[in-house]
């Protein structure tokens, strides 16, 4: 994110006309700058900034709370949309742009000093709300940094590269929200496993189909620790409606089995609501206005064992087209039977994984949405 001129070639033409940012003022002087600092000094300033702000307000890309002593007043900031060599029209810029409450920014690995370049590298991962009027929400994705360090010790300029397309964060921001990508806004519980939480970081807010190829590698070498690692099934948790965000392939290449072909539409959305009992598929065909249903029985093949993988049997006794997303909405019955297996790999607060043994052993990954 940035103030200033777009690259308007990178981006959708329906899209360039939503990118000018609200007036920024001139270019300003922001004070005194804090010369001569070592580059392991200035790389330690940069992290407090990067994530709980100078401040405390937040970390800076999405609050603008950076120090600016540290960086010379024509410092150059440049991302996939944005060039801007300002600092005091960048930091306005960021001010506007997220709503603080909403967002967030980590640190994904420590800030790297090369002396030799006079470069200090480092990667994030933000995601958050705008303040727009229809609050559309930004997903997940990481940033990587370089500063270039001058003589004196001031960051001369910054350049981001996004894990994600500008077009592709251009695009959710202008989705309308009934269309907008699944998000769980569960917090972090104490107990999640550390690769859980990260798996849940990078996917929460994204479509399945959304992930670069070297993303989609990382997040198999994650959903593969956490099937490893075989935790508890803890079955008190599955109740719920959860929001499929990433679809792992199975060994040969199989996907969901889905008992109605349906139009793939970027748009469409599909969640499972689970009973102690019965669980419904839910998978839109136009969005939330048209929909299939399809519901059955839902038991443990082994109720006596809390191990993982846990082994489910759904006895499907029926399918339902539904005209919009609520459960009064007026339904034509689909006649479809038949009988689902799939193994519940991981279940946690806010993030399940499953594997559909109909569909050649695709696994699925989930989170917890209201």
């Amino acid at each position: 994110a940035g103030g200033g001129g777009v690259d308007g070639a990178s981006l959708p033409g329906e899209l360039r006309r939503f990118t000018a940012l609200a007036p920024l003022g001139s270019p300003s002087s922001l004070g005194a700058k804090e010369v001569g600092l070592s580059l392991e000094e200035l790389a330690r300033r940069l992290e407090v900034d990067l994530t709980v702000g100078s401040r405390g307000r937040g970390g800076y890309f999405v609050t603008g709370d950076l120090s600016p002593e540290l960086f010379r007043d024509d410092c150059a900031f440049v991302d996939p949309t944005n060039d801007v060599r300002s600092l005091s029209r960048y930091r306005n810029a960021l001010r506007i742009l997220f709503d603080p409450a909403e967002s967030e920014v980590r640190l994904v690995r420590p800030l790297e000093v090369d002396d030799s370049s006079r470069t200090i590298r480092g990667t994030v991962r933000s995601w958050g709300v705008l303040q727009l009027p229809w609050r559309p929400r930004v997903p997940s994705y990481e940033t990587a940094i370089t500063y270039q360090i001058d003589r004196d010790g001031l960051i001369k300029s910054q350049t981001q590269k996004w894990s994600i397309s500008a077009s592709e964060a251009l695009s959710e921001t202008f989705t309308p929200g009934a269309l907008a990508s699944p998000f769980s806004d569960l917090v972090r519980p104490e107990d999640e496993p550390p690769e859980v939480t990260e798996l849940f970081e990078i996917i929460n807010g994204h479509r399945p189909d959304s992930f670069s190829q070297d993303m989609r590698f990382r997040i198999s070498r994650l959903i593969d620790a956490v099937a490893e690692a075989r935790y508890p099934w803890r079955r008190e948790l599955l109740p719920g409606k959860w929001a499929l965000v990433y679809l792992q392939p199975g060994p040969e290449g199989g996907g969901i089995d889905r008992r109605v072909p349906f139009p793939e539409f970027w748009f469409n959305r599909n969640y499972q609501i689970f009973r102690e009992d019965s669980v419904t598929n839910v998978g839109e065909l136009l969005g939330p206005l048209l929909e299939v249903r399809v519901s059955g029985s839902l038991r443990e093949e082994d109720p006596s064992g809390l191990g993982t993988p846990k082994r489910f049997i759904a006895g499907i006794n029926g399918g339902q087209l539904c005209a919009g997303g609520e459960d009064s909405t007026p339904c034509a019955p689909l006649p479809i039977r038949g009988e689902g297996l799939f193994d519940g790999v991981y279940i946690g607060k806010r993030l399940r994984i499953g594997q559909n043994l109909n569909g050649g052993g695709a696994r699925v990954v989930q989170v917890r949405v209201a």
